[in-house]
């Protein structure tokens, strides 16, 4: 244990003299980027002190490949007030609680990308960029919490349910680079693909009846409208 903490401070003031923007501090790599933002690099999660790190205003907080398999308690109970960024990304955690994160006011971005992450919570997703890529996603109706927010959902097995409400809705409210975003799968063995490519069809048959009887309805108007007035008409002379 002795021979690895020196090896560590060894490496720590390494870098220091090479590179003075980095530190060894509260058990991660700290480095300054050009813009001034401090950016902490952890790589084993069991020497990590969440309370050190928001003595230190650092913006970007990486956690990628520590083997988290949930998010830490800690992590959520600290108040990482300069906290930005957020990376999550290539480990197992395979449940969310909660997107939110109240002790980071400013969060902007949490990269969850390359996890095992089955569903996500039901409450409306307020960061304002999310990743959950390469997930285990298949549930069409749990993209709802993500559909205020800028997210990257692609490389998830969603099954498509092109006939399902949720899709509908997902048409009537979203732009198509939002469709084009959406990645789903008609069968187990399909490739991904986007939601405006896989669904196109039975949205189409759906819409296509709707726009027919309007068009039906166009010649008649005219005499609904001298009907209605002829109604009208007849009420003011009985009332005469």
């Amino acid at each position: 244990m002795m021979n690895k903490h020196i090896f560590n401070l060894f490496i720590a003031n390494l870098l220091f003299a090479i590179c003075p923007t980095i530190i060894l501090q509260c058990g991660c790599l700290i480095s300054m980027m050009k813009n001034g933002s401090l950016t902490a690099r952890c790589s084993n999660i069991s020497g990590l002190f969440f309370e050190c790190l928001a003595g230190q205003q650092v913006e970007t907080l990486d956690l990628s490949g520590v083997g988290l398999e949930e998010i830490p308690n800690a992590l959520n109970l600290t108040a990482l007030k300069d906290l930005r960024h957020l990376d999550l990304s290539n480990n197992k955690i395979s449940r969310l609680k909660s997107f939110n994160f109240r002790t980071m006011p400013r969060l902007q971005s949490v990269d969850l990308s390359h996890n095992d992450l089955t569903d996500l919570p039901s409450e409306p997703c307020r960061i304002p960029f999310i990743d959950v890529s390469h997930n285990k996603l298949t549930d069409m109706h749990s993209l709802v919490v993500l559909f205020r927010t800028n997210a990257n959902i692609k490389g998830n097995p969603i099954l498509c349910a092109c006939s399902s409400p949720i899709v509908k809705r997902f048409y009537a409210m979203a732009s198509l680079s939002k469709l084009e975003s959406i990645e789903c799968i008609l069968h187990d063995s399909d490739q991904p693909k986007p939601l405006s490519t896989q669904c196109h069809k039975e949205i189409d048959q759906d819409q296509t009846p709707s726009s027919v009887s309007w068009l039906l309805l166009l010649p008649i108007l005219p005499f609904l409208c001298l009907f209605g007035i002829g109604i009208v008409w007849l009420c003011k002379k009985g009332n005469n």
